[in-house]
């Protein structure tokens, strides 16, 4: 066997020998240079190549056994196990542990003192606050002052709503679990756009719910095919996202919010719409809910807004559904906490919330302007006010190779692969999420490496497993 070009990388890789072989293996294995199946070197050809003792090879093979990335055949050699697919990028499981490490996987300011509204955000968590009865509250829905507060905060957007139509939940994530609960059964097929929100995947996957993918095109579902799927899977439930659709950033038109309403009340086909990014759009953009308020579920947050750690969202909800979604909230979380819905509250209904919308605007423009100046302008798909980005590669790149050379230069990207609802071909493109950099110079720098990895291009070892 001759020497493979993987194993340059463990001697590229400070620190402990065995444990640069596990990595270089895994590496190879996620990027494709190595493929489930594959049989690694006998122990002691990679011995000699790294001029090392049988036995930190040998530790290195026990360790990569335990960790599942390898299989023992006796007789035969070692080789390869399949890759488990994330259900989302691996910062969200795992602390980074690089000082310089600038996480543009993550869809949220990174850090809340770096959050660009947090000095009009901090005095509303000031004042007197009923600590006793927030203890004492026990309402599944929400109390009424928060969904009175938040059925306000949504007349902003055109949607007519009353607090008995709204359910304080833990986020948008919640409320999307709830969706599938409430409206949906094991088995069922649900439609979304052919690329969605890894979180959707995650909770159709564990409640036993199919995802059916819809073409897509820059303005989000296209009628054509949503009229298609519908006769075909006679489906029930639509979950989309019209307003800056992640990962792609596709905005639906009014025209054609109104043939997708159309098209699902034709088919008695309700809609789920995921509007976490609608407060971001100058000027707001008519929600779904508010033109169908019957037949739209509709998904709010204040993670995109004011930090993933606040973890208070709302559900405006069709009055005849209000029931099925009581007992969905109560089988989940009980309740959301009342803690966290009164300063959830406190800052909508504070005078500075306009504030607060105009800074994230602001910033989120001011770093989109630092993509569009540092990255060729034919790889880039996104919107002024879009949190992250879509950066498509080539020069032999593929998405998970691309990814894991990013997180080597020291920056965290997530392949296009995560958001597939099926999953068709190899990916050419990855996600990067603006601001999740602690502030704009730190993003420059970040994008100056993206930029330079797509100019370098990809390893001679790459391009060939690609080529197979």
């Amino acid at each position: 066997m001759s020497r493979p070009g993987w194993i340059d990388a463990v001697e590229r890789t400070a620190g402990a020998r065995y444990s640069a072989i596990v990595g270089a293996v895994e590496i190879a294995l996620r990027a494709g240079v190595l493929r489930p199946g594959d049989r690694l070197p006998p122990q002691r050809d990679l011995a000699a190549w790294l001029s090392l003792n049988i036995g930190t090879v040998s530790r290195a093979y026990a360790e990569m056994q335990r960790l599942g990335l390898v299989r023992g055949e006796v007789g035969r050699g070692t080789f390869l196990n399949p890759v488990q697919d994330p259900d989302g990028p691996p910062s969200l499981r795992e602390p980074v542990p690089r000082q310089t490490f600038v996480d543009l996987s993550h869809n949220f300011p990174a850090h809340a003192m770096h959050h660009p509204a947090l000095a009009l955000i901090r005095p509303e968590l000031d004042g007197a606050v009923d600590l006793g009865g927030l203890l004492a509250s026990q309402v599944d829905v929400g109390l009424l002052r928060h969904r009175t507060i938040a059925a306000r905060w949504l007349g902003r957007f055109g949607i007519e709503a009353r607090a008995d139509e709204v359910l304080v939940t833990c986020g948008g994530q919640h409320g999307l679990l709830l969706s599938l609960m409430a409206l949906t059964h094991p088995g069922d097929a649900v439609l979304a756009e052919e690329l969605s929100f890894y979180g959707l995947k995650s909770a159709a996957g564990m409640l036993g719910r199919s995802l059916v993918g819809v073409r897509m095109d820059r303005e989000g579902i296209v009628p054509e095919y949503l009229d298609v799927v519908c006769r075909r899977t006679r489906a029930k439930v639509l979950v989309c996202t019209p307003t800056l659709h992640n990962p792609t950033t596709a905005t639906m038109s009014d025209e054609r919010r109104r043939e997708v309403a159309e098209i699902c009340a034709r088919h008695d086909v309700l809609i789920v719409e995921d509007d976490v990014y609608g407060f971001l759009p100058d000027p707001i953009l008519r929600p779904l809910a508010a033109s169908a308020p019957d037949r739209v579920v509709h998904i709010s947050s204040l993670s995109k807004l004011a930090g993933p750690g606040l973890r208070i969202g709302f559900l405006r909800v069709p009055r005849q559904l209000v029931s099925a979604f009581g007992i969905a909230l109560r089988a989940t979380t009980l309740m959301a906490s009342p803690f966290n819905a009164e300063w959830a509250t406190r800052l909508l209904e504070s005078r500075r919330i306009d504030q607060v919308v105009a800074a994230m605007r602001a910033e989120t423009q001011a770093r989109q302007a630092l993509v569009a100046g540092l990255l060729p302008r034919q790889a880039i798909l996104t919107q002024p006010n879009a949190y992250y980005f879509c950066l498509k590669l080539g020069n032999g790149w593929s998405a998970e190779a691309y990814t894991q050379a990013a997180e080597e230069a020291g920056v965290g990207v997530t392949p296009i692969s995560l958001f597939e609802v099926s999953s068709l071909h190899q990916s050419d493109t990855v996600r990067v999420c603006v601001n999740a950099a602690p502030d704009r110079e730190t993003l420059r720098e970040a994008l100056e490496k993206l930029a330079g990895l797509l100019e370098v291009g990809a390893p001679p070892t790459v391009r060939f497993r690609g080529a197979v």
